[in-house]
């Protein structure tokens, strides 16, 4: 089942953004974070939940568009399937769904971030229907003090 994180879920998140992450010293899932993420009408924190155990997850955002009317578009960052629960759909089930939802918000595309070391995640994006050969992007991280 996907539905939204709860901030009880914080430390499960937290878990699996570790694996994402594994050499962030700064980084800490709060519930209140997650709470805040919930009143937002543009963020959404999603996870699978089965057998009362978070799977994975997957945070959207529906950014404003200045060149398509009033249409937003999406940006996907933090997908993560628990590496025991790989292989199993679950990741292709988090994307789905929010294809669904940023269809549901007429939104014009979809933009996926992902680490330049996750290859094998790659793969998995682009048999999902995600071209990484269009665009290319750029971050720039702003030290904590």
């Amino acid at each position: 089942m996907i539905r939204e994180a709860e901030p009880r879920d914080s430390s499960v998140i937290e878990k699996l953004y570790k694996k994402l992450a594994p050499h962030s010293k700064n980084l800490k899932v709060l519930p209140e974070r997650i709470e805040q993420i919930r009143k937002d009408y543009n963020n959404f924190l999603f996870v699978y939940e089965e057998d009362y155990l978070i799977k994975g997850s997957i945070f959207i955002t529906f950014c404003l568009d200045p060149g398509y009317e009033f249409r937003p578009y999406t940006t996907v960052e933090y997908v993560i399937v628990g590496e025991g629960y790989r292989g199993k759909g679950i990741g292709e089930k988090l994307l789905k769904h929010v294809e669904k939802v940023s269809i549901e918000r007429e939104s014009t595309r979809i933009v996926l971030l992902s680490s330049v070391a996750r290859t094998e995640a790659h793969k998995f994006f682009t048999n999902n229907g995600y071209d990484g050969t269009i665009s290319k992007g750029f971050k720039k991280y702003i030290p904590i003090v």
